[in-house]
């Protein structure tokens, strides 16, 4: 193994693509082979970029509510197939807005597993329910309320039809609560952080964790060094406040930490440390595509070029087509990203494991994101 293409690759991205700091760590059968941080976490303090630097995970947050979902499914605690209501029964009347604007009572009943596979029929609109939510909570509504005013708002298609990017994971979140009787973050530290022993991973930082947050670059330029915006933003709250847990994109983690779960899912649930957090017949599930034809060609209008070749399993993009992609990874690999560029690789056949991480809000890394993957594999092979 070589990793010196990926790493110098890499080095390019301060410049060549104006992020200011990034960085990987790469697994293979739950065997650590590669981490490399390039860059700087604080560009203004000269304080690099290194395993430990704290990032929001953005969207990436939606594995480790899938995962922790899952665990609770071979537990016994959710059922895929369950009414959604049988949780939350603040879903039992949801309407469907049609599209000559017409809003009618859902006609297919809304399950678990189309929380997991945004196919629910949920958008990531707040509608006028959940506006009249913030305000009369002073902005700082809990995570079950904005579920209940979730479900008097319409839904966009009836469940189960169609792929919608959405708060479905969040409400998702809820339903787990319901069932464990706990909060989410206790659900994620319980289920999955404690046992892989990740400890720099959650929705709150403490102290000495806060010392080791990058902040978030918006339009960063690497020739002169400077940003048009720069925010020190402590975990994603949808902008819902400080009581609201995302299931959706809510987390704030380090290279270190989150490669563990990326380790644990591509080893088919084994943990580097020999836990075992899913079983292998739970990542089959969790890798095989849940879209409908209609559901699919939705996939593809929302994730471009990027996510070509790829359907979505429950909570994950899974390859189908690797030749259509241009991947070296084998069709089933999956994962997600998130807003500011984070990128999970899990591969079962190959073994193989990718967390890759930026902070850069105005970045196209969704057009590098394949080219890290390949270069990962590459050497891996080499």
């Amino acid at each position: 193994m070589n990793f010196k293409p990926l790493d110098t690759y890499l080095d390019s991205f301060y410049k060549e693509k104006n992020i200011p700091g990034v960085g990987i760590s790469v697994y293979r059968h739950g065997k650590h082979l590669h981490t490399y941080c390039t860059g700087f976490a604080n560009v203004e303090k000269q304080i690099p970029f290194a395993p430990d630097t704290m990032i929001n995970l953005y969207s990436a947050t939606k594995v480790s509510t899938c995962t922790a979902g899952l665990k609770l499914v071979e537990r016994g605690l959710l059922n895929l197939e369950d009414p959604v209501t049988e949780y939350l029964p603040e879903m039992a009347d949801v309407k469907v807005q049609l599209k000559n604007g017409d809003i009618v009572p859902a006609k297919n009943t809304m399950l678990v597993k189309h929380l997991f596979s945004m196919s629910a029929g949920f958008s990531y609109e707040r509608g006028p329910v959940v506006q009249r939510l913030m305000e009369e909570t002073e902005g700082a509504p809990t995570t079950r309320q904005v579920v209940r005013a979730l479900g008097k708002t319409p839904l966009i298609f009836e469940p189960g039809t169609h792929f919608k990017y959405s708060f479905c994971h969040d409400v998702l979140g809820a339903v787990m609560e319901v069932a464990c009787h706990k909060s989410l973050s206790t659900i994620l530290h319980d289920e999955v952080f404690a046992p892989l022993e990740m400890i720099d991973t959650g929705f709150y930082l403490n102290e000495e964790q806060r010392t080791r947050l990058a902040p978030e670059y918006h339009g960063f330029n690497g020739l002169t060094n400077t940003a048009n915006q720069v925010i020190y933003r402590e975990g994603v709250d949808m902008d819902m406040g400080p009581r609201y847990e995302s299931g959706g994109g809510g987390l704030i983690s380090c290279v270190k930490d989150y490669a563990i779960l990326t380790a644990t899912l591509a080893n088919d649930g084994l943990a580097p440390n020999g836990q075992r957090i899913l079983k292998p017949e739970t990542i089959r599930m969790m890798q095989t595509n849940q879209l409908t034809e209609e559901g699919l060609a939705d996939f593809d209008a929302f994730g471009g070029f990027s996510k070509a070749g790829y359907g979505y399993g429950l909570g994950v993009r899974t390859l189908m087509d690797r030749e259509r992609n241009n991947a070296l990874s084998e069709n089933g690999e999956f994962g997600w990203d998130g807003a500011l560029g984070c990128y999970l690789v899990a591969d079962p056949k190959s073994g193989i494991a990718i967390f890759y991480a930026q902070q850069e809000g105005g970045s196209k890394w969704y057009t590098w994101h394949g080219l890290v993957r390949n270069y990962a594999y590459a050497c891996v092979m080499d």
